[in-house]
């Protein structure tokens, strides 16, 4: 009787001795040794009958078993009898799961795991698939190894198909542990505020006051206590939040012959993004947009599901087909929102939005963002961490970023954060200087949108600011000889954006005193100073582009300077057409000089601008070239008498008329009342006008970067004023969307 048993146990003869065949149980990898030991069999050879009827008649199911306080293993795991092991505590499959390309069960949760079920099948036919794909051609990789592409996204299909498995699983587990009617929310914890500035609200977080009451606590009772302890992990068991959340975006992601497309034709710009955003997306290890895919669906968490779409929007152009998902399961949820990955997914929201054309949106995207790292008391507590001080920095100066290119104002007031950068010879130089000039924008936008308008002393103030902090790189790190003869790609790409951003803030800076009407010589100045920085900003970009063009058309982060680099060369253009200059004297000499150097800039902008477009006229860079183009050639190609408006995104309305009669004198001052008074009678805005030199064309400004004293009093006593004024924010015309 104890040989029959061992046999039918380890499968021996064709069938045991109860009739079955051997394979019954071959799926097994040892199932004596999950038998308890009072129905294991005798050493001395006595046979135990129940022994046998356990073994026949018992169905193949994982019990629930007790697990001590603290622990954390999958059923697959603890069956095997190894050791679970998850990277981090927001994984949501261990170490062993993810090298068997199993689904990792949590612990506690019975599954019968039928016939279907049998991972060393499953296993065997994924091993023969790769088999089959790693005859295909090899292809190259940087490193010079050869491996195939097929089995790379093979193993992202695999990793997709399990998740899609465990969400359902989840949605079925929920369903069958769904909590009585009525006690629905009564879980839901109360809120906290993360702060010891708030002693009132930590009086009602004591646990004494904030006492549940009676009625709810038995309502919670009600709610299996394991369950509700499950739930507390945050992603260890996928809570029925996150798997509603992944089944919406799982059914967002592109079909498989498109994300194979985009894996291999249209994700060139992954590498040099992660470099732009201090690896906010993906480990290190993620070295491909298709590496980063693999490791999303093997984590499972819904925020990173959320960056892998805004991943296929920035790679295919298509942000009306993947944002709106993101944006519905990330951004309205902020429990997933407030996570390290939903944060991370919120700032590439919003740079999704800005390349989309939405930076109302974008603008409320970043306010969001902060404000749930605001409640988590991150904004005075993120230097006790590097990914969140790598996430609380780049929330900060996205914030103040669109909200210097909109005109609204910025969310974190800097007396109550912890802004301590520690000083280059501590801290890499590139972030001293980055992190200093995101607090200087917030001066930038002072200036710009204080209630009374700003003046030379202020502006001069904060340019010197600018250049106190820049004084602290290497010499001659920002100059544009040496950064040409760079031979480094990534240190040249580097060091042109460092460039480029200091000269943003220096043309925004004096933008307005460069648009007032008046004709002394802090105007002049101002104006000097605006064109010089306007030039410099255009030769960075134009250098970014010219150095490598292909790769400056894949480059994402280059894409989204477009709107800078537009409004840089609309104050080229302004000024090369006499725009706001002094005397006529000083203005032929100047455009004696510098005339065919700044036609040569708006050529090759144009040119960079049509190139990042990737033929896409919709594209935040093919608005921002047919914006150019347009003003270009309305200056060249308007007729006697003819006015023609253009509306420049992130800049205003500019007005270009042409007169009736002969050319103009050539001291603008002279017949300034005279051309300007129809202009003014048709445009409720304020409007600062001036004739071109030596020409009959006449251009006038209207938007946010005149003068606010004037601005604000005619919008008073104007209501169409008003009305006019915030279409300009909001009009879907200047490139804007309300919804």
């Amino acid at each position: 009787m104890h040989a029959s048993i061992v046999e039918s146990v380890h499968g021996s003869d064709e069938r045991g001795s109860d009739g079955l065949p051997r394979h019954a149980f071959s799926s097994r990898k040892s199932d004596r040794t999950l038998l308890r030991p009072h129905l294991r069999p005798n050493r001395v050879g006595q046979s135990n009958q129940p022994l046998k009827l356990c073994i026949v008649k018992a169905p193949l199911m994982i019990q629930n078993r007790q697990m001590r306080k603290g622990t954390r293993s999958c059923t697959a795991c603890r069956r095997r009898k190894v050791r679970c092991i998850f990277p981090s505590e927001e994984s949501d499959v261990c170490s062993n799961c993810a090298r068997r390309g199993s689904i990792c069960v949590p612990q506690g949760v019975s599954l019968d795991l039928g016939p279907g079920f049998d991972d060393r099948a499953r296993l065997r036919r994924r091993a023969k698939s790769r088999h089959l794909n790693n005859q295909s051609v090899p292809q190259a990789t940087p490193d010079g190894e050869t491996i195939s592409g097929s089995d790379r996204f093979s193993d992202v299909l695999g990793a997709l198909k399990n998740l899609e498995k465990k969400v359902h699983v989840s949605l079925g587990l929920s369903r069958n542990h769904a909590p009585a009617r009525g006690v629905v929310g009564t879980s839901r914890e109360v809120d906290s505020i993360q702060s010891d500035r708030a002693p009132i609200m930590k009086l009602l977080n004591h646990e004494l006051i904030g006492r549940v009451s009676e009625p709810e606590q038995e309502a919670s009772q009600q709610v299996p206590s394991q369950e509700s302890k499950r739930n507390k992990t945050r992603l260890s068991n996928l809570p029925t939040e996150h798997a509603e959340a992944l089944k919406g975006l799982l059914e967002a992601l592109p079909t498989e012959p498109e994300m194979s497309r985009i894996f291999q034709t249209k994700s060139d710009w992954w590498n040099s993004w992660r470099e732009s955003f201090g690896l906010s997306w993906g480990d290190e290890d993620d070295f491909s947009l298709e590496a980063f895919a693999i490791r999303t669906f093997q984590t499972g968490h819904p925020a990173l599901v959320g960056s892998l779409l805004l991943c296929f929007a920035l790679s295919t152009g298509d942000f009306a087909r993947y944002l709106p998902p993101v944006e519905h399961w990330i951004l309205n949820n902020d429990e997933v929102a407030s996570s390290t990955y939903g944060l991370q997914c919120l700032i590439g929201l919003g740079l999704c939005f800005m390349s989309s054309l939405q930076p109302r949106r974008a603008w409320a995207t970043y306010r969001k963002a902060n404000t749930l790292l605001q409640l988590a008391g991150i904004h005075r507590t993120h230097r006790k961490s590097k990914s969140l001080n790598t996430i609380f920095w780049q929330l900060f100066s996205a914030d103040r970023w669109v909200s210097l290119l909109i005109g609204l104002p910025y969310s974190v007031p800097e007396n109550l954060c912890d802004l301590y950068i520690p000083p280059p010879d501590e801290e890499l130089f590139v972030n001293f200087h980055y992190r200093h000039l995101s607090i200087l924008t917030g001066r930038v936008i002072d200036c710009l949108q204080s209630e009374k308008s700003p003046t030379l002393s202020m502006v001069t103030g904060v340019d010197e600011q600018i250049d106190e902090i820049t004084a602290h790189l290497p010499v001659g790190y920002l100059d544009l000889g040496q950064i040409r003869l760079c031979r480094d790609a990534k240190e040249r790409h580097t060091r042109a954006f460092r460039l480029a951003h200091v000269h943003s803030l220096k043309a925004q800076l004096y933008m307005p005193l460069f648009l007032q009407e008046s004709h002394d010589d802090r105007q002049e100045y101002s104006r000097m100073a605006c064109v010089r920085s306007a030039r410099t900003l255009l030769e960075a970009y134009l250098l970014l582009h010219e150095s490598d063009p292909a790769a400056a058309r894949s480059d994402n982060s280059i894409k989204q300077s477009a709107p800078s680099a537009l409004t840089a060369a609309v104050i080229v253009f302004l000024n090369m057409l006499g725009y706001g200059r002094n005397t006529a004297a000083d203005a032929v000499q100047e455009r004696a000089t510098n005339k065919n150097h700044d036609d040569g800039l708006i050529k090759r902008i144009l040119i960079a601008l049509d190139s990042w477009s990737e033929n896409q006229p919709g594209s935040l860079s093919g608005q921002c070239h047919a914006t150019l183009k347009n003003l270009v050639e309305s200056s060249q190609e308007l007729h006697k008498g003819e006015r023609r408006e253009i509306v420049v995104p992130y800049f205003g309305r500019v007005t270009v008329d042409r007169g009736e009669g002969a050319s103009q004198p050539a001291d603008s001052r002279l017949d300034t009342s005279r051309g300007a008074a129809p202009m003014l009678e048709s445009n409720v805005d304020n409007v600062a006008t001036w004739s071109a030199l030596s020409d009959d064309i006449f251009l006038s400004y209207s938007g946010p970067w005149t003068a606010q004293d004037d601005y604000a009093g005619g919008l008073l006593d104007n209501t169409d004023a008003a009305a006019a004024a915030f279409d300009w924010i909001t009009g879907p015309e200047y490139g804007f969307s309300l919804c």
